[in-house]
């Protein structure tokens, strides 16, 4: 079972960012609404991977801005680049491969009791989460593009 949620995990982490890199520079700021644009919901699926791993690492982007600044309040300018985000890809991709290597599927789930009382269904709970908010970067990239994207997920494989 923990091959599989391995695989399923690196999976989701390939399609998130081969969305990343096809936003052009100003769709990635500019493209939603309100807290709802490319960057913002690429950095929230980053610092919601950081919290339910459980990761107390300091994470610093390669352009000195602050992965703890709150990606729904943070000002335009302090807002992470793609090249940022794609950084924090690959550091929380090896860390959640990390988190579920060293997992005990079925021990009691401590810390995020919405998600159930075994840690399996933290670890469904999170990819659930991230691949909600993927759907929706998804979107706001077939709108940036209008319609004409690639199939990432299909791509992916």
């Amino acid at each position: 079972m923990k091959t599989e949620f391995i695989k399923q995990y690196a999976h989701t982490w390939r399609v998130f960012e081969r969305i990343v890199r096809d936003f052009d520079k100003d769709a990635w700021i500019h493209t939603g609404r309100g807290n709802i644009t490319p960057v913002r919901l690429a950095f929230h699926i980053l610092k919601a991977v950081k919290y339910y791993i459980e990761d107390s690492s300091s994470i610093i982007f390669a352009s000195g801005k602050s992965f703890e600044s709150d990606c729904a309040t943070v000002n335009e300018e302090e807002l992470p680049s793609q090249d940022d985000i794609l950084g924090g890809i690959q550091e929380l991709k090896d860390k959640t491969e990390e988190w579920l290597c060293a997992m005990d599927f079925h021990s009691e789930n401590k810390s995020f009791e919405w998600a159930g009382k075994i840690k399996v269904g933290v670890v469904l709970f999170l990819l659930r989460h991230s691949l909600y908010h993927l759907g929706e970067l998804s979107s706001l990239l077939n709108e940036s593009r209008n319609g004409d994207v690639e199939d990432n997920y299909v791509k992916a494989l």
